[in-house]
């Protein structure tokens, strides 16, 4: 069975599952809804709660991820690969030649045929370079507006100003784009969960592009963590950006990792 991660879609139950993460227990993928009766679901913590109420009996606590998921069996679906649907958009079509067609696409495109935006997949971090070469030379350009709807845990500024100035996502064409580079690594078990409510300076960026990412924090009585995420808003954070969270703490083994992922509140200060 093809291995499913980051970036992959499922039909399951006559809804469309977005998979998330890297990390899947044998037979099962870790997904959240993002198509319920033909209504779209944007932002993670309305996944999570609509996953919640319509699909409790599929949460499982798995111990590299620290608390219950949405387990989804990969026998009762239907697998959609960003690799193996045909578009032939010619924007689409247009882009993926710069990469040398090996990117993958997703997000609507792949489950839908269609969208308002394009979501693209790679899992070559070099990929990186090559949209860095296409911004400088004009080709894409940066988004300036964001949707209230997309808002989440970051506050508005935040986002629009982070959104601005990731290469990550932008205009190709006059349409807007989301690449997706993922390099999965094992983080680990989870041994233990603690609150965590205070500022971080970022002093290293160690994975900063490619899901997940992954930075060097320091507190203010000099402890180090590291601060993770597989979203892309999270993405591009500069160094010396001083961080206000509002979370969790998951103590693995090898390192202590802030999850902004499932953070209350992700507040920045940018070095300009």
């Amino acid at each position: 069975m093809e291995e499913v991660v980051e970036g992959y879609f499922l039909k399951f139950k006559n809804s469309i599952w977005a998979v998330k993460g890297c990390y899947h227990p044998d037979g099962y993928a870790v997904a959240i809804p993002r198509l319920v009766n033909g209504v779209k679901i944007k932002t993670l913590s309305l996944a999570l709660d609509l996953a919640r109420e319509k699909f409790g009996e599929l949460f499982k606590y798995v111990k590299e991820i620290g608390f219950e998921v949405p387990l989804i069996p990969l026998n009762e679906s239907e697998i959609l690969s960003p690799f193996r649907v045909e578009i032939f958009d010619p924007i689409i079509v247009k882009f993926r030649n710069f990469f040398n067609n090996e990117i993958g696409v997703t997000g609507s495109y792949l489950y839908s045929g269609k969208g308002e935006d394009i979501d693209f997949l790679s899992f070559k971090s070099q990929h990186y370079l090559i949209l860095r070469k296409l911004r400088l030379k004009g080709v894409t350009k940066p988004l300036i507006e964001v949707k209230e709807s997309e808002v989440e845990t970051l506050d508005y500024h935040d986002f629009k100003l982070l959104k601005s100035r990731r290469i990550l996502e932008g205009l190709f064409e006059n349409k807007e784009y989301t690449f997706k580079i993922v390099e999965c690594e094992n983080f680990g078990e989870v041994k233990e969960i603690r609150d965590f409510k205070g500022y971080v300076k970022i002093k290293k960026l160690i994975k900063p592009f490619s899901l997940p990412v992954k930075y060097l924090a320091v507190d203010e009585s000099g402890n180090d963590y590291i601060l993770t995420s597989f979203r892309i808003r999270f993405t591009e954070i500069p160094l010396d950006t001083i961080l206000y969270i509002n979370g969790k703490v998951l103590l693995r083994n090898n390192f202590k990792d802030i999850d902004l992922d499932i953070a209350k509140t992700v507040k920045l200060k940018i070095p300009k």
